[in-house]
């Protein structure tokens, strides 16, 4: 239907906008990390530098972002740039963002070692305020542990294990931890059911790896592996058989992943198949890039994903 001018109704406004946006630009960067080191922890797994326009000039810049990980992305983004040789004024910005993510931490109580939302969540997910992100505790661990080994400060080393702690607590006990088919997973977003985020489960996991590195940890490293076969283990629930997943909430219509949450999978699980050397992750990772190459299981990924935004819109 059509209005006066010939313009789109609103609803079929809505849908082709959607649809440019799905074939349009990344939301997310997708590319792997290009100083990352086989026997010590250096550069991020994938490039954050997009995330690091600018440098923060102030703390109520850091604290005017609505979301941790958007702060912790930023901080992995200056970090990247500096060990890409763009000077040492980027190491500076990832240890002020560093330092403002350890002031921000909550102290005490059962959420103790988070960094909390004091807004709701507004859409898809509807977390009131209060909520914790596996993602923003792991990627917030994985920034400190990098400027753990460049400063040798103590204190970033005691605040990527004060966010780690909440991965180890259940969602129930104030942490982001749930069971997957009798193995630990994070939420990125805490629903109630879980909604297993792969991207944010991945990124979760990545926090205790990077801690096991920096910290010289066993115990870190144990709560990875233990996370890592989970992920391996139920990889195929996150698969449509044409594409892969968002998430595994249970949702009227099933959450195809946007083409660059789609790619970002297979990056990571390439990335956790050199972590772990273990031969799933490359295998779902090579069917995954199938999907992508086929143009008639792209189409029919955009075509599931609009027919979510309808049903569930932004």
């Amino acid at each position: 239907m059509r209005g006066e001018a010939g313009a789109p109704s609103g609803a079929e406004g809505r849908v082709r906008k959607y649809v440019r946006r799905l074939r349009g630009l990344d939301h997310f960067p997708v590319q792997k990390g290009t100083a990352v080191s086989r026997d010590r922890l250096r550069g991020y797994y994938i490039d954050l530098t997009r995330k690091a326009a600018t440098a923060p000039s102030t703390p109520h810049e850091l604290a005017a972002l609505p979301l941790h990980v958007m702060t912790c992305q930023w901080g992995l983004g200056c970090y990247e740039r500096y060990l890409a040789g763009d000077g040492d004024g980027w190491l500076d910005a990832a240890v002020r963002i560093g330092r403002y993510l350890v002031g921000a931490q909550e102290r005490g109580g059962p959420q103790a070692g988070a960094w909390r939302h004091d807004i709701p969540f507004p859409h898809t997910f509807h977390l009131p305020p209060g909520w914790i992100s596996g993602m923003a505790q792991g990627e917030g661990a994985s920034l400190l542990a990098r400027l753990y080994v460049e400063t040798e400060d103590d204190a970033f080393a005691d605040a990527a294990a004060r966010a780690l702690r909440v991965l180890d607590r259940d969602v129930e006990d104030g942490g982001v931890r749930r069971s997957l088919n009798g193995g630990p997973i994070h939420e990125e977003y805490p629903t109630d059911p879980p909604s297993h985020v792969l991207n944010g489960a991945i990124f979760a996991a990545w926090g205790y790896h990077d801690a096991a590195l920096a910290l010289d940890s066993a115990e870190h490293r144990t709560a990875f592996d233990a996370v890592a076969t989970t992920l391996a283990d139920n990889l195929h629930r996150w698969d449509l058989g044409f594409w892969s997943r968002y998430d595994l909430y249970p949702h009227r219509i099933r959450n195809a992943a946007a083409p660059w949450y789609h790619r970002l999978h297979i990056q990571q699980l390439e990335v956790l198949a050199t972590m772990t050397h273990r031969g799933e992750f490359g295998r779902v990772a090579d069917r995954w890039r199938r999907y992508a190459a086929s143009p008639w299981k792209r189409n029919r990924a955009l075509l599931h994903k609009v027919a979510f935004r309808i049903a569930i819109p932004l």
